[in-house]
């Protein structure tokens, strides 16, 4: 039975093929009558004419049937000879007819295979488009009556391009459209409603222009197409249904739309989708406007997006609405003080902000309500809103937080180390995003403000071994200055109140060549000064990191050294050393590590008055720091005095030696060493004095001179009549002007030099007048010619082997006195060179 069954079907099968070998046979040997009809059929369509070089009948061609391989076919409009653009060429085309419509006329292609040429379609400035080839409606209309279908898509089926380039260019409103199809392939299905299209391979862009000036979408991009579209006609709706595009960097973009012709007005709406592209993958695939503001920004980073196109076709100046969504993975962003980390951002952007106003650049803005992120290890959180693409202009609101831990890391540790304590910063601006800061007019165009405070830091700037702690206070900033209202700080033994403001802070770190300058209060209750050794130390030497990750310490470093500050100073006491002053009041500025003061007044020496002014320089355009002062002062304890300024660095007459009211006025400069120390050698200026109830008291000098002369008379405890006379410094070597010292033991006259060193050299005269009874009732007699003029004891004090010693000396002869003075004179006046 089963054996039966097999030779039916074989029977059958048999005569199939016989059949079908028979009709192959019918088609090849009438192939030409075939063709030449099919070709017929196809210009009754067209208004323009199809060139075929030549053509083969090729049954096996892709399966069994009406295969045909047409060779250097060429497709032109009816004004081809004008423009010389052809509508399409190809170097073979390979088509596959429907068997069934042959018979009756109605030819359908099955497949179609486009090899090694051009789809060309255009429209020109005048308005003529090549497109003009196919058959208007009116002129197919009585054939439709009939009941011929010529409708393409009833005629087309499968086609596949190969290295096949499809352009359409309007001159008219400068668009321009191009591809390369390496290998793609359109498949073509009707639907009860319609028809669907889809279209997958690999494709070359060469462009999507839509405005010539902004540049191309696309331009000569790799990618790979998986695009569906169905056309509705119950609807009158172009529908795009989900597709992909994918880049020559696997990014894949995810497409869907429709386009609506059921009404007069014509309205599309796309959508666009990605997941984790890159902004640099993304860049290519833009127009050059695009790539142009997104590449300023510098931002790098993975983005979900999704975009949304709406819009009236037909309408060349009505810009669609666009809409997009987005978020970031992390990334960072380089900036002139550091980099900002990890950043995450999510928000929109539409070009139509106001719905009452047309989609434009204008009406454009962007909304990131939360990026949050690191400035490098400090965590920071703000909103965003850009407005105006044209001119973009961004509000900015947002907040820095920090403590000991990440500060320490945002700065350099071997220079800045924090101790403990935070920081918090609020800060909001308002501008244009993309030139903030213009270098040339060295402005800003925008506003930038908030506020900031400290609580309880603690903190050491080690290249100038400064430590500070209790660090408290808010302030408040702009883009011109930054205003301390109530800054509270201890630097280890004082604590300081400050108020002032900073100016040309933040144009300085966007590169602004103005000076830095800050403008201070200072209130030191109970004033230690320790910071002089600080301004005139040598500066540390620290092993510091790379300048590429610290850049903002290499910026507070330079701010720090170049910042010009005027300070004002008010102290109720002041304590240096042994110097104590009450009252303090000052004004001084420091610039490139120099101190200038332009005034400093206090009560000192017990219930004296004291004013200087002066200049301290460590700028280091000498070896070591420079001293210059200038000053008064008046009613002072002599001995006080001396105590303060540690005998002025000599230990041949100190303050216990002294008593007496001193009142002076002095212009004295020297060097220092590190640790503010005068330098002997260095020491130059001009000391006017005048003593008054002055006493020395077990002055070794005087306790010699008892050895000598007068052993009876009290040189332990001498009182002077006031003292009054120039005293000329130069180096260690001070040149006394003669003078006479009228004491309650004897009167002197004395001239010469006395030396901080071993130069001391000093004239005695004694007038014999001091002979007479001196005791407890004499009365000082100064300037008196008796005893000036009369006969005289000559002394004098030398210095030998480091001690002064006083011999009894012969009277210089006129001439030689005169000599001395001349050379005296010679020793003033190069002094005051």
């Amino acid at each position: 039975m089963f054996s039966k069954v097999l030779k039916i079907f074989g029977f059958v099968a048999l005569a199939g093929f016989l059949l079908f070998a028979a009709a192959e046979i019918w088609v090849y040997h009438n192939r030409e009558k075939i063709f030449r009809a099919a070709q017929e059929t196809i210009n009754e369509s067209l208004n323009g004419n199809l060139e075929i070089g030549d053509f083969k009948f090729r049954p096996f061609y892709g399966g069994l049937g009406l295969n045909f391989t047409l060779s250097d076919v060429k497709l032109t409009d009816s004004l081809y000879n004008v423009h010389r653009k052809p509508f399409l060429e190809a170097r073979r085309l390979h088509v596959a007819l429907d068997f069934k419509g042959f018979y009756t006329k109605d030819i359908k292609v099955k497949n179609l295979v486009l090899e090694d040429g051009n789809l060309s379609l255009f429209v020109q400035r005048n308005g003529y488009s090549n497109l003009s080839i196919f058959k208007s409606g009116k002129d197919t209309k009585k054939d439709k009556k009939e009941g011929n279908s010529d409708d393409l898509i009833d005629k087309l089926g499968n086609v596949r391009f190969i290295n096949f380039g499809v352009s359409y260019s309007d001159s008219t409103k400068q668009k321009y459209y191009g591809a390369l199809f390496h290998d793609v392939t359109n498949i073509v299905e009707k639907t009860d409603s319609g028809a669907t299209a889809t279209l997958t391979g690999p494709t070359l862009f060469h462009g999507l222009t839509f405005r010539v000036d902004k540049g191309g979408f696309l331009m000569n991009q790799e990618t790979i197409l998986a695009l569906a579209v169905g056309y509705d006609e119950d609807a009158k709706a172009l529908k795009v249904y989900p597709s992909t595009l994918e880049s020559a960097t696997h990014d894949k973009i995810g497409i869907n739309g429709v386009f609506d012709f059921s009404d007069t007005i014509k309205v599309f709406q796309l959508n666009f989708e990605a997941k984790k592209i890159a902004v640099k993958n993304a860049l290519p695939l833009l127009n050059r406007r695009l790539q142009k503001q997104i590449d300023s920004i510098g931002i790098l980073a993975d983005v979900d997006t999704r975009v949304r196109l709406r819009g009236i076709l037909g309408r060349p100046g009505l810009k669609p609405q666009v809409d997009v969504y987005f978020q970031t993975d992390t990334f960072n962003y380089s900036l002139p003080v550091g980099t900002l980390r990890k950043i995450k951002a999510s928000g929109t952007f539409t070009n139509r902000a106001d719905s009452t106003k047309l989609a434009s650049v204008f009406n454009s803005t962007l909304i990131a309500p939360k990026i949050s992120g690191f400035f490098e290890t400090i965590p920071f959180a703000f909103s965003l809103v850009v407005n105006n693409f044209r001119n973009p202009r961004a509000k900015l609101d947002g907040r820095i937080e920090a403590d000991s831990t990440n500060l320490g890391d945002l700065l350099d540790p071997t220079r800045y180390r924090f101790k403990h304590g935070k920081a918090k910063i609020d800060f909001h601006f308002n501008g244009n995003l993309k030139k903030f800061y213009n270098a040339e007019r060295d402005n800003f165009d925008g506003k930038l403000w908030g506020k900031a405070s400290m609580e309880n830091v603690a903190m050491d700037y080690l290249p100038r071994q400064v430590h500070l702690s209790k660090i408290n206070g808010d302030f408040t900033f702009n883009e011109k200055a930054v205003v301390l209202p109530n800054l509270r700080f201890s630097d280890g033994q004082n604590m300081l109140y400050v108020r002032g403001q900073l100016l040309d802070l933040i144009p300085y770190l966007f590169g602004s060549p103005k000076p830095l300058r800050a403008n201070v209060d200072i209130n030191i209750p109970n004033w230690q000064l320790n910071w002089l050794e600080t301004l005139l130390a040598a500066k540390g030497t620290v092993n510091t990191k790379t300048r590429k990750t610290l850049r903002l310490s290499n910026l507070l470093d330079n701010a720090i050294d170049k910042m010009q500050i005027v300070a004002k100073l008010d102290a109720k006491k002041l304590r240096y050393r042994h110097f104590t002053g009450r009252d303090v009041k000052g004004q001084l500025t420091i610039k490139n590590n120099a101190m200038s003061i332009e005034y400093f007044v206090m009560k000192a020496f017990g219930a004296g008055n004291v004013r200087i002014s002066g200049e301290m320089d460590n700028s280091g355009s000498g070896t070591l720091p420079h001293l210059s002062l200038r000053g008064r002062i008046a009613n002072a304890d002599v001995h006080s005095v001396f105590y303060s300024f540690d005998n002025f660095g000599q230990k041949t007459i100190t303050h216990q030696n002294l008593k007496g009211t001193l009142n002076t006025d002095f212009n004295f400069e020297s060097a220092l060493s590190n640790n503010v120390k005068l330098i002997p050698s260095s020491m130059r200026g001009v000391l006017r004095v005048d003593l008054t109830n002055g006493y020395i008291i077990n002055f070794e000098p005087f306790m010699k001179m008892k050895k000598l002369i007068f052993k009876k008379r009290n040189f332990e405890r001498v009182k002077f009549a006031p003292i009054r006379n120039d005293f000329r410094l130069t180096g260690q070597e001070i040149l006394i002007a003669p003078m006479e010292i009228e004491s309650n033991v004897l009167t002197l006259y004395i001239d010469g030099v006395y030396s901080f060193g071993n130069k001391t050299d000093i004239n005695i005269q004694i007038p014999l007048s001091n002979l007479k009874k001196r005791d407890s009732t004499y009365v000082l007699d100064p300037n008196n010619p008796e005893k000036k003029d009369g006969s005289k004891i000559f002394l004098r004090a030398i210095d030998e082997n480091g001690e002064v010693n006083i011999k009894l000396a012969f009277r210089r002869k006129k001439k030689d006195k005169s000599k001395q003075e001349d050379d005296e004179a010679k020793k003033l006046e190069d002094i005051e060179k």
